[in-house]
């Protein structure tokens, strides 16, 4: 997800974050959302915050007007539904060992990619593009390059300790994966590689940041945000880290504790927050994030 350089120069720096503009209330431990013409669906793990069970109270909202409008958008039966994709008008989710695929218009599941056996726990998804997504696994640290119209996964070089959210850049053909750290012990970094260089292997970016990293978002051409929980012991407050792909270097900016997998609205210009340990979906407009100096 790409906005434009123009926009984001507009933003100011005052230090840690204040208030969201926007919470939306009334979720299940929300772990990752997206933006879906005038309203979000977001991934609820469900009320047991178990996210590798296989309980069947995971569900699939959909917010619009401020307000959850349903808590299960679809019938099917998920258990812990995390990371969020849309290609055209079917909504790809990762549920442990499945990456399934549902028609938004229909409410019907179109896509099942059974990983039972092979998978740990599935986690974050992005596309490539029209019918190839890249998807984490997290206890596997692995990412997988899944294609859509033949069903098959296959493996990506370099094995990532706890990999978690996932990014393509499409200009660069940089694959980017944050990490969380060996038992989520906060040592996760930033990592990357050429998608189409078979040779290539994950390695970490040149002067990573370091933490708990759970969601990244490409904010324009040259800066990737990455959301920190810093710890999921009782965590007290998180970070955002704006990472500059030409400087390799970071800030950190203070945030409020467990933000799960960020996600850009471009429509309205402004960062999705699930804040997890809340059950509740934060809107941030990008102006009121102190991404960016005010030259």
């Amino acid at each position: 997800m790409k906005l434009s350089i123009a926009l984001l120069t507009t933003l100011m720096l005052t230090g840690a974050v204040s208030r969201a503009q926007e919470t939306i209330h009334g979720l299940q431990n929300p772990e990752s959302t997206i933006a879906y013409k005038d309203g979000y669906f977001v991934s609820n793990i469900g009320a047991g915050l178990d996210p590798g069970a296989k309980d069947g109270d995971g569900s699939i909202a959909w917010v619009k007007s401020g307000k959850v409008q349903s808590l299960r958008y679809f019938e099917d039966t998920l258990n812990a539904p995390k990371g969020l994709e849309m290609i055209g008008e079917t909504l790809y989710v990762a549920d442990i060992d499945h990456l399934k695929g549902y028609d938004v218009r229909s409410r019907k599941k179109v896509f099942d990619l059974n990983l039972e056996g092979k998978a740990g726990l599935l986690n974050d998804v992005t596309a490539v593009n029209d019918s190839l997504l890249l998807v984490t696994d997290s206890f596997k640290g692995d990412v997988l390059l899944v294609n859509t119209r033949k069903v098959t996964s296959t493996l990506l070089p370099g094995n990532i300790t706890m990999a978690n959210g996932v990014l393509y850049n499409a200009a660069t053909d940089e694959v980017y994966v944050c990490s969380m750290g060996p038992n989520f012990d906060g040592t996760g970094q930033l990592f990357h590689k050429k998608l189409s260089d078979a040779a290539d292997a994950f390695k970490p970016v040149e002067n990573s940041p370091t933490g708990l990293f759970d969601g990244i978002v490409q904010v324009d051409a040259t800066h990737l945000l990455l959301s920190d929980w810093i710890t999921v012991k009782e965590p007290k407050g998180g970070n955002l880290f704006l990472y500059d792909l030409t400087a390799k270097n970071f800030r950190k900016i203070p945030f409020k504790h467990s933000p799960a997998d960020i996600a850009l609205d471009k429509r309205h210009h402004a960062l999705l927050v699930p804040v997890l340990l809340d059950n509740n979906l934060e809107i941030w407009p990008l102006d009121k994030l102190p991404l960016f100096p005010r030259h």
